[in-house]
């Protein structure tokens, strides 16, 4: 069967609408919350959570929570160009609705490029059978990440949001069948079918295609993709889940990979592990559509070129020590190279009540004296001190490969951020 893009007539009208009804979509979301708030008369309360949860009064009439802290002033260096800046951070929630919202106001000539004055992090509405977001997605796996994998929507990679990454998903639960769907604002269009036949199978289908494509590092050639997948899920004793998937990158071959997952709460503490052997085609990357799809994406040709069969495995662990402390960790290694890919996010809230994460990606790791930038890795950092209850004093720090200056730029925020 030959899977072929929309034509570009069918591109541009389809964008173009994108563009116009996503904002008629956002109004008609926020007249709806000021509609219920007007109408129920509720009292609005600060909270400080970045979704605040719901609350019930005596009457039964659901309350209006919000965060309206999250004032931050700043100093921003992006590559050669920097600029101060005002920043504020409001949530807010009622019943299956929320919105989130990023107001900065940059001080003195002008900003870097790619930073918008106000973003919309998120408009959504869930109740749990149906939902729809738009905003920025993080995290993005669909069955077992043999196709699309962590995927996220932050175009740029920067350490402050903006509105090209912005993007709408969606599901229906229909209790034995689910569907899902998800469209980026880069023509990145996805649909997921799943089953659940019995407690014991659960099934799904992915389709995914990107009409405008990516550059890779180094290249000219637009890469556009589409790719396909199934996959399969049965549970086991002791809180075990086996799987099998394949997927297939039209004209660029598939994969089949079978494993098992493991994932147990001890109260405490929560701990979640993964083990997958894979045997790819040559043109196959396994999580084509991952965290870094959109700012460094795989060379497709360079897979090829070796004319190996790629067999190989993946493991990746995730702990969660009572809120204060968190690692996750993925290693994957195949035979055909000499170097494997490695991701490490640590996160955690030292003495004091001192904030710190440190994350690190390496796609071509060979070992930790090897940390080549132009070929994709990334590190990053974050330290937020409280200097009294309602203020901290923030650094945030990035260094990756821009493939719009085809440089490794070091980007770093700065800012005291006031909870009110």
């Amino acid at each position: 069967m030959n899977f072929k893009h929309p034509t570009s007539n069918f591109k541009t009208t389809y964008k173009s609408q994108f563009q116009n009804n996503k904002w008629i979509g956002i109004c008609f979301l926020i007249f709806m919350i000021c509609l219920e708030v007007g109408g129920l008369m509720l009292d609005v309360r600060p909270a400080y959570a970045q979704v605040p949860p719901i609350t019930s009064s005596g009457t039964g009439l659901s309350q209006v929570q919000s965060n309206i802290g999250g004032l931050s002033l700043g100093y921003i260096r992006a590559g050669s160009q920097d600029a101060a800046a005002l920043s504020w951070h409001p949530d807010f929630s009622l019943g299956p609705w929320g919105l989130g919202l990023d107001a900065n106001l940059y001080l003195g000539q002008g900003k870097p490029t790619g930073y918008d004055n106000l973003v919309l992090r998120y408009a959504k509405y869930d109740d749990g059978k149906k939902g729809l977001l738009y905003g920025v997605i993080n995290n993005l796996t669909w069955g077992h990440g043999m196709l699309l994998n962590n995927y996220s929507t932050r175009v740029y990679g920067s350490v402050i949001l903006n509105n090209k990454q912005l993007a709408y998903l969606g599901y229906v639960d229909f209790d034995s069948w689910v569907i899902r769907g998800l469209a980026t604002g880069t023509s990145v269009y996805a649909l997921r079918l799943e089953q659940r036949i019995n407690p014991m199978l659960r099934l799904g289908e992915t389709f995914i295609t990107d009409i405008d494509g990516v550059t890779p590092a180094g290249t000219t050639e637009v890469q556009k993709v589409t790719g396909i997948g199934l996959d399969a899920t049965v549970p086991l004793p002791l809180n075990f889940q086996g799987f099998a998937e394949w997927s297939q990158l039209i004209n660029h071959g598939a994969g089949f990979g079978a494993g098992v997952s493991w994932a147990y709460d001890m109260m405490v503490a929560n701990a979640a592990f993964l083990a997958e052997y894979r045997v790819l085609d040559k043109g196959f990357v396994p999580g084509y559509f991952g965290p870094d799809y959109q700012i460094n994406p795989v060379n497709l040709h360079s897979a090829e070129a070796t004319g190996n069969v790629k067999n190989g495995y993946l493991a990746q662990l995730d702990v969660n020590a009572l809120g204060l402390a968190s690692l996750k960790a993925i290693f994957e290694k195949y035979n055909d190279s000499d170097s494997a890919s490695l991701a490490v996010d640590l996160s955690a809230k030292l003495p004091q009540d001192i904030e710190a994460r440190g994350y690190f990606k390496q796609p071509d790791f060979s070992n930790f004296r090897a940390l080549t930038f132009e070929q994709g890795a990334l590190l990053g950092a974050s330290i937020a001190y409280p200097m009294n209850p309602f203020t901290k004093l923030v650094w945030n720090y990035k260094k990756a490969y821009n493939t719009t200056t085809s440089q490794v730029e070091e980007s770093q925020y700065y800012e005291i951020r006031l909870n009110i």
